[in-house]
């Protein structure tokens, strides 16, 4: 129960993170805005281990580049695939494919972990993913995006999803054995490596990177980034370190739903018909899937 309870914590902390960097962060480079938010989630995640564990407890060699290339693939390159991605899609389509990640996280467990989801769990599972397809309806007939700049989007979101996947399924194995704070800790060091190679790409570094410090509703950002790179990363870990990789996976999927909810009573976005059934979906597969483990 304590692991079902992390991982719906998360993916609450994680929307209404979400809602706020979306209120104070819309004209911020997305490349300079992780990078931004990362540094910060390190320096508290650095002195969290300080004062709780009296420094950051490394593992010994094999494990710990593990967790570097964990935080390296899953927060460094990942969000720089998915940001990137994001560019050349609408937000409908955005919403479709971030349900592929639950789907190969639970893959990647069978293959690796030997996991083996319940009927009930999938059940669970498909309701979550069946919440997303209202939340997110297809397109209308009249877009025009190019075929080929879609694709391109689409194939750029999907790799990042799939490296996030990787990044959690490499370091399951260690979470008996590496504290928790450390482990995530170790993971943001590389993740901050990663983000920086990945926003150093880019044009007008310089310029995008002072956005950061220049950008309006400073303590909306401050908070958004608080709660997105330092509390919901540690409650994202912790529910997959007393879960099932594919069990934390499907209910952190919920967050979609929670960003709807947060979005609809602190930006005043309409409430639909199809946005309540996506509630309603969602939170029966939750319901669902906290039964079955």
């Amino acid at each position: 129960m304590l692991g079902n309870l992390l991982a719906i914590a998360c993916a609450v902390v994680w929307s209404l993170s979400i809602i706020l960097l979306k209120k104070s962060g819309a004209r911020i480079h997305p490349l300079a805005l992780n990078l931004g938010k990362n540094v910060i989630g390190l320096v508290l995640l650095l002195l969290t281990a300080f004062i709780v564990e009296g420094g950051v407890m490394v593992p010994p060699p094999r494990e710990t580049a593990l967790l570097l290339l964990s935080g390296f693939l899953g927060i460094g390159i990942a969000d720089g695939f998915v940001l990137r991605a994001m560019q050349h899609l609408h937000a409908s389509h955005v919403g479709i494919i971030e349900c592929l990640f639950a789907p190969f996280v639970i893959i990647l467990s069978v293959l690796f972990l030997g996991e083996k989801p319940t009927v009930t769990m999938l059940i669970g599972g498909t309701l979550i993913v069946a919440a997303m397809l209202f939340v997110n309806p297809s397109p209308s007939t009249a877009d025009t995006q190019a075929p080929a700049r879609k694709s391109r989007g689409i194939l750029l979101m999907s790799f990042g999803l799939f490296l996030m996947a990787l990044g959690i399924i490499l370091i399951k194995p260690l979470f008996a054995s590496t504290s928790l704070i450390s482990l995530v800790t170790i993971r943001m060091v590389a993740g901050v490596v990663g983000s920086a190679l990945i926003f150093g790409a880019i044009g007008e570094r310089r310029a995008r990177f002072r956005e950061f410090f220049t950008a309006p509703h400073k303590v909306a950002l401050i908070c958004g980034c608080f709660l997105s790179a330092y509390v919901s990363i540690i409650l994202w870990v912790a529910g997959y370190k007393y879960l099932q990789a594919s069990v934390a996976a499907l209910l952190n999927q919920t967050s979609t739903i929670f960003t709807l909810i947060f979005a609809v009573i602190f930006l005043q976005e309409k409430l639909t018909r199809s946005k309540v059934i996506a509630i309603f979906l969602a939170m029966s597969g939750a319901a669902l899937i906290t039964l079955a483990s």
